[in-house]
């Protein structure tokens, strides 16, 4: 049983850090919009655009790794057993 959670522990951590770094993880917190600085090219001003766009930010990279360390921290707790008597 243990090694069952210590697995669903790493799979949790990989998967995490997986989708964390494939969305383009920010360190700061979760963005649903992300700002493209552009330049209009007639009067040559910048100005900026939002593009809807999910970045996941720290705070998801924080709760999958600490449910992770938790998952596995509770793997190492010794469970005491009862013995029957004959």
């Amino acid at each position: 049983m243990r090694s069952v959670i210590r697995g669903f522990a790493l799979l949790l951590l990989v998967l995490t850090l997986g989708v964390w770094f494939s969305f383009g993880g920010s360190m700061g917190w979760t963005k649903t919009s992300v700002e493209l600085k552009k330049v209009d090219p007639v009067t040559e001003i910048e100005f900026v655009e939002y593009e809807d766009r999910f970045v996941p930010g720290i705070e998801i990279l924080a709760l999958g790794v600490s449910g992770a360390v938790i998952l596995f921290a509770l793997t190492l707790i010794q469970i005491p057993t009862r013995t029957s008597k004959s």
